[in-house]
C-alpha cells in the first residue's frame, strides 16, 4: 500500500475490540466482495489475542492488514486505520456487520456522484432475532444529498446515521482532522463520532449523502440489560457531541437538542401513557443533558470543532 505499489480504488477501515471469532463473517463477506481493488486495515484494541487468531487466516490475502493498538476508543482506531491506507475513498464498517457483495461498488458509486460529497451513509439492517431486544439500524427511503448542517440536524430529529455503514473521502477527512478522538465507543463520549464527522464536513462546505442502495447487515443485537447500557452510553455521547456545535453557535444545533428532549422526555412517554403502557422513564433525556453539560465543560478547538484529546501532546 506504499512505495511504488499502485493506489487501490478503495480502502476499508475496521475497528475491533474483543470480538474474537465473531469478526469472521465480516471478513468473509469483504473477501467475497464484487469490488476487488481494495485495501483493508483491521485495528485491534482487544484485551486478549482471540481476535488476532480469528483474523490470521485472512492475512494470506495481501489486501488485508492487521495491527494491534494499545489505545482505546473507536475514533482512535478508525483514525489509525485511515492513516495506514492510501485509497482516495475509505469505507467504514463495524466488526459485527456483514457486507453485501455489491456494497463497495454501491458506496463508491454514491460518493462519486459529486466530488463535493465527503461522507455517505447507507442502510444498516438488523440481523433477524426472535428474542425481545433491539439491534441498532437505520433505513433511508430514498437517496438524499445534504448541503448544510442545519439540514442534517433537522433530519436527525428522527434518528442518527450509523457508522457501521459509511464511506468518507480522504481529502475531506484529512482536512477535518479525522474523527474526534473523544467521541465514539470506548471514549469519554461514547457515540456520535460518525455523525459528528459529517456535521463538521457540512460546516466546512462539503456535502453528505444518505443512500438506501448499499446495505450492511448488523449483528449487534442487545437484550434489555445491554440495551439500557447502550442508551446511557449513546445519549450521553450525543449530548457531548452536539455541545461543541452549540458552543460554536451553529444554526440548528440547539434546535436538534431541544427536539430530542421533547421527543424522549415528553412526547414518547406521553404516547406510552395514553396507550395504557408504563413509560420507559426519563433515562434518555437525563443522559442527553448530562453529556451536553459535560461537553460544555470540556476543552475543545473551535477551529476544528474537536475536543482536545488529553492523550495527544499539545
Amino acid at each position: 500500500m506504499t512505495g511504488s505499489q499502485p493506489v487501490p480504488g478503495c480502502a476499508v477501515a475496521i475497528a475491533t475490540r474483543d470480538r474474537g471469532h465473531r469478526i469472521t463473517p465480516l471478513l468473509e463477506s469483504l473477501r467475497a466482495s464484487d469490488f476487488t481493488d481494495f485495501e483493508a486495515v483491521i485495528v485491534d484494541q482487544s484485551t486478549n489475542d482471540e481476535t488476532e487468531q480469528a483474523v490470521a487466516p485472512f492475512l494470506t490475502d495481501d489486501r488485508f492488514t492487521y495491527v494491534r493498538s494499545d489505545q482505546r476508543g473507536l475514533s482512535r482506531a478508525r483514525n489509525l486505520a485511515v492513516s495506514m491506507t492510501t485509497a482516495p475513498i475509505i469505507a467504514v464498517t463495524d466488526d459485527d456487520c456483514i457486507l453485501s457483495n455489491d456494497w463497495l461498488d454501491l458506496m463508491l458509486e454514491s460518493i462519486n456522484t459529486d466530488d463535493r460529497v465527503a461522507v455517505v451513509f447507507c442502510n444498516v439492517e438488523p440481523v433477524p432475532v426472535s428474542e425481545p431486544g433491539y439491534t441498532p439500524h437505520i433505513r433511508f427511503e430514498e437517496a438524499h444529498t445534504l448541503t448544510t448542517a442545519r439540514q442534517a440536524w433537522s433530519r436527525a430529529r428522527s434518528g442518527l446515521c450509523l457508522g457501521a455503514g459509511m464511506a468518507v473521502r480522504r481529502e475531506a477527512i484529512e482536512g477535518l482532522g479525522g474523527f474526534d478522538n473523544e467521541l465514539g465507543a470506548g471514549a469519554r463520549f461514547g457515540s456520535t463520532e460518525d455523525n459528528d464527522l459529517s456535521w463538521r464536513a457540512l460546516i466546512a462546505g462539503w456535502k453528505v449523502r444518505h443512500d438506501p442502495a448499499p446495505v450492511v447487515l448488523h449483528d449487534g443485537f442487545r437484550n434489555s440489560t445491554e440495551l439500557r447500557a447502550l442508551v446511557v452510553r449513546d445519549f450521553f455521547g450525543v449530548g457531548g457531541g452536539i455541545s461543541k456545535h452549540v458552543r460554536t453557535r451553529q444554526p440548528g444545533a440547539l434546535m436538534f437538542l431541544f427536539s430530542w428532549l421533547w421527543r424522549f422526555g415528553i412526547a414518547e412517554p406521553a404516547r406510552q401513557v395514553l396507550s395504557g403502557r408504563r413509560p420507559n422513564g426519563f433515562r434518555r433525556p437525563v443522559e442527553l443533558m448530562k453529556g451536553f453539560t459535560a461537553g460544555l465543560r470540556s476543552p475543545f478547538d473551535p477551529a476544528t470543532i474537536k475536543f482536545i484529546d488529553p492523550e495527544q501532546p499539545a
